[in-house]
């Protein structure tokens, strides 16, 4: 996986999930406290796509909340080596 994320909160933390090579984004269902903080902690790995890993790269991550609503988590970067 070149892009992986989980949610924590408090002591709580979520297993890493994304999406495999080739595949289709994964359903999970974290399910959070009302009214406190949580983070989303990304986790890059230019590697994975060999030497085109090299250069500028943008990634993203979605999540979902039970209402419907869609958040969009852009990450852009440039990779050296």
């Amino acid at each position: 996986m070149c892009t992986k994320a989980r949610l924590v909160q408090a002591d709580q933390v979520s297993e890493w999930f994304g999406m495999s090579h080739g595949g289709s984004a994964p359903v999970v269902d974290v399910p959070l406290e009302q009214g406190q903080a949580a983070f989303l902690e990304v986790s890059i790995d230019p590697a994975a796509h060999g030497p085109a890993g090299i250069g500028p790269i943008q990634r993203g991550v979605m999540v979902r909340t039970a209402d419907g609503q869609e958040l969009q988590f852009v990450l852009e970067a440039t990779v050296t080596r």
